[in-house]
């Protein structure tokens, strides 16, 4: 991570916080304290897009994973993925996916069905390797984090952020226990592998200015569907494609997608180990009615 992507992870996270808000180059050049010319310049070196390619990639992959997940008005998904009409939301979809989202939403749910005989084929050949608990619905309380971002394959993410993260707090003498949390911000569905965001984070008492390459984020409070998963972590996969449909199906809520949060119970995170016990989290709201995707 270069020091100009460390100076750019607040902004970042604000814009992951507030997606559908002025996410205009004039009002990001303002809040990171730069001129808009200065700021575009830095951004595209440090990140590898402009700020409004990216911005407007974080929409579009937020909104194909509300067409996979509700059926709802084209209108209604492009305004809540801060697009001000679905005809813009149409030419920035058409842009990152080579489709329109009327025939992305058809194509995904096909592909999405196929994931999920394999995920029951993988599932049957590993057979007891993992389990899950009843899914439920509960509120997360808000958490100050402290994290590290990976991006790249989840599963790619090392161990090695935690213990960086672990390093950190001992010397800063945070308390514990240890609360350690994974936050998986994008959809491997919807977002190619190279760019998805992976925070490996640990809850801490206040917040704090980003030091180093070590970040600050808050968790807000909501509702979550939360499910226990005891195994590898490689069998997280598998456990995903089990419980997305649970949520999908819980009556009185609807599923909003992302970030997935996982909880581990753990004093330290080990990807090595053939038994991990982790609660994922998926947000979801109240709704009267509800209608998802079978």
């Amino acid at each position: 991570m270069n020091e100009d992507w460390q100076r750019l992870l607040p902004l970042l996270v604000y814009i992951q916080a507030n997606p559908d808000g002025d996410l205009s180059l004039a009002a990001l050049s303002r809040k990171a304290g730069l001129s808009p010319s200065h700021f575009h310049r830095l951004f595209k070196a440090a990140i590898g897009e402009t700020p409004r390619d990216y911005v407007a990639r974080l929409r579009v992959e937020r909104g194909a994973f509300r067409l996979l997940l509700h059926d709802a008005k084209l209108v209604d998904v492009a305004l809540d993925c801060g697009f001000q009409n679905h005809e813009t939301f149409i030419r920035a979809f058409r842009r990152v996916f080579g489709k329109t989202p009327g025939e992305y939403r058809e194509w995904i749910r096909r592909q999405v069905f196929e994931r999920r005989r394999q995920a029951r084929e993988t599932s049957a050949q590993v057979g007891s390797a993992f389990e899950l608990s009843a899914t439920k619905v509960v509120h997360l309380r808000s958490m100050h984090l402290a994290f590290l971002r990976h991006i790249g394959p989840y599963e790619s993410a090392p161990d090695t952020l935690f213990d960086d993260l672990e390093q950190w707090a001992a010397r800063r003498r945070v308390p514990g226990p240890r609360v350690w949390l994974g936050i998986g911000h994008d959809a491997p569905i919807a977002t190619p592998p190279e760019l998805l965001r992976f925070d490996a984070a640990l809850v801490v008492p206040d917040p704090f200015e980003p030091d180093g390459h070590i970040g600050y984020q808050m968790l807000a409070g909501a509702e979550f569907a939360v499910t226990t998963h005891a195994g590898s972590f490689e069998t997280l996969p598998a456990a995903y494609a089990a419980i997305f449909p649970r949520v999908i199906a819980l009556p009185g809520y609807r599923m909003i997608g992302l970030p997935a949060v996982e909880i581990y119970h753990a004093a330290r995170v080990n990807a090595q180990l053939r038994l991990n016990q982790t609660d994922i989290y998926l947000p979801v709201t109240r709704c009267s009615p509800c209608r998802g995707v079978a």
